[in-house]
């Protein structure tokens, strides 16, 4: 763990430069009191491929709470050096407290995933044995979300001896995989009581879980999370973690005015968390993206290292267009000669 203080911070690159990511991974962490009144704990997981998107909503973060003592906990695995470095030293100005944790993958190599996901959608499993011990609540965000608002309304909600707040998933993903509208949360953001969570053993109950029901690992850490903590979460409104749903990328779900709760309707009006869930044009960084609020996460990319990086599906320019055309109409026309002459 490597905890980087606000004093440290103009000398992270350099002091970053030299070490390994190991090295990084393994430096103590402390907290500021003298400094702080309190701090709000957020904690994110990525591997590489998720990094930049993850260090695009951590810069909105900040720039949401710009008054906050935020710590942030990052988890992550299958990370490159370059990539690291370039994200620590973004974030080191914009957090007086960073926490680098330093996932083992091998601890969740026999869970299943596929399609977009890695070994990191289940690092939320290693939460309790991660973090510090002196670390007993925080909020968890995915990294394919963007944050729009203050989240110390959030932060404070008393959570009344539930191991977490969630907002339920909605009712046609509930329909589609066969769970109860209203018992099943979205896993993507959390408010998360720790010390529940480390009354519990998250990770073998996880393991037992998704070994035995492999079938309902559609969701895969989420389905897991899901069945640990059964009626042990405090259901939240939707703005706290607003899916594509809510802005007319789920053509089942009806968003017509009479048919949206009020909760929903707020989500659409003011939403705190946009969760860009899903795969494919679903993410904004996918060129085919038809999101709403995509721009907010062009906004903050723009702001980090990799705002010059390329999006996904991007198509081809033109003229890469017209080489392939005129590329194999020769080589039609010198297929027919061939054939002429034979």
């Amino acid at each position: 763990m490597a905890r980087i203080f606000a004093g440290q911070a103009s000398s992270l690159a350099q002091s970053l430069a030299p070490k390994t990511l190991e090295e990084i991974s393994s430096a103590n962490v402390l907290r500021c009191p003298l400094i702080c009144r309190w701090i709000m704990d957020v904690v994110c997981a990525s591997d590489g491929n998720y990094l930049p998107h993850c260090t695009a909503m951590l810069h909105s973060l900040k720039e949401k709470n710009p008054e906050e003592n935020i710590t942030v906990h990052l988890i992550f695995d299958n990370v490159d050096r370059d990539t690291f470095l370039k994200a620590a030293g973004f974030l080191k100005d914009r957090f007086p407290s960073f926490n680098v944790l330093r996932a083992d993958a091998e601890l969740v190599a026999d869970f299943p995933f596929d399609g977009h996901a890695s070994a990191a959608t289940y690092f939320r499993l290693l939460l309790p044995s991660l973090l510090p011990a002196n670390v007993q609540r925080v909020i968890f965000i995915d990294s394919d979300a963007i944050v729009m608002d203050r989240l110390r309304e959030l932060w404070q909600l008393p959570l009344q001896g539930k191991a977490l707040a969630g907002v339920p998933d909605h009712w046609v993903s509930c329909r589609d995989h066969g769970y109860v509208h209203g018992d099943y949360f979205n896993a993507g953001i959390m408010l998360i009581d720790l010390n529940v969570w480390r009354q519990k053993d998250v990770l073998g109950l996880g393991r037992v879980f998704a070994k035995a029901n492999p079938h309902r690992l559609q969701h895969w850490d989420q389905d897991v999370l899901n069945a640990v903590f059964a009626k042990e979460w405090l259901p939240i409104g939707e703005r706290w973690n607003a899916c594509p749903h809510l802005f007319g990328l789920l053509p089942d779900f009806d968003l017509s005015p009479e048919r949206l709760t009020a909760s929903e309707r707020l989500a659409i009006r003011q939403p705190a968390i946009v969760h860009f869930a899903g795969p494919g044009p679903v993410k904004p960084w996918n060129a085919r993206s038809t999101h709403p609020l995509r721009d907010h996460y062009l906004a903050a990319k723009a702001a980090t290292p990799w705002s010059a990086t390329p999006l996904d599906d991007l198509p081809a320019p033109r003229w890469v267009s017209l080489a392939q055309e005129l590329t194999f109409r020769a080589k039609c026309k010198a297929r027919r000669l061939l054939s002429l002459q034979g």
